[in-house]
Formats: C-alpha cells, sequence, structure tokens
C-alpha cells in the first residue's frame, strides 16, 4: 500500500458511525442519511467496519486488522491475498471517508 500501511493506526470516522447498511451477495449498500450518499462496500470493507463499532475511534494498525481477517473463517479472504484485500478494503474505505490513518508513534 502506498504510503507505508503496515506503520500506520487506522480508525473509522465519524461518518461511519451514521451508515445505515443492507448486506447484499454482491457486498454491502450503505446509506449516510446526513449526506444522502450511497456506497457500495465490499464484504471485508463491512466487515472492516464492524470491527471498529463498539469502539470507533480504537486505532488498529494494518497487521492487526490482518489478523483478525485472518481470524475468521472465510473461504473468500485467502491467506497468501489477504494483506492485499485488506490493503484494497482500507483504501476503498479511506477514499469514501470512512476510516483516517495516522502514522505509528
Amino acid at each position: 500500500m502506498a504510503g507505508g500501511g503496515r506503520a500506520q493506526r487506522w480508525a473509522s470516522t465519524a461518518a461511519a458511525t451514521r451508515l445505515v447498511c443492507r448486506e447484499f451477495e454482491d457486498g454491502s449498500v450503505c446509506f449516510d442519511p446526513e449526506t444522502g450518499e450511497t456506497l457500495l462496500l465490499s464484504h471485508l470493507s463491512r466487515f472492516l467496519l464492524d470491527l471498529w463499532e463498539d469502539r470507533p475511534t480504537r486505532a488498529q494498525t494494518r497487521d492487526d486488522l490482518l489478523a483478525q481477517v485472518l481470524a475468521v473463517d472465510d473461504s473468500a479472504t485467502q491467506a497468501p491475498n489477504a494483506g492485499d484485500q485488506v490493503d484494497e478494503a482500507l483504501s476503498e474505505l479511506q477514499r469514501a471517508g470512512l476510516v483516517a490513518h495516522s502514522a505509528c508513534a
């Protein structure tokens, strides 16, 4: 990931807490009632957001997130490619303004 994703801590933004989502076969359709924006998120992106649901401001490294993804028995996320998939999902969420990162201390 560009910018050294492993050396960053990620946390969800306030926008992520406002989302109203419905899961479908191809992903989740999420609506932000404050902005009126509708997004289609991959299953992995939605899973990552769910990790912050109880503690939205809890910052986690990319490797922390990857370990949690790999701990779930999910055939859609294969171990050899999981790091790239997590990087792609974090980029998707960042572009949508749903997560932000900061450098690790």
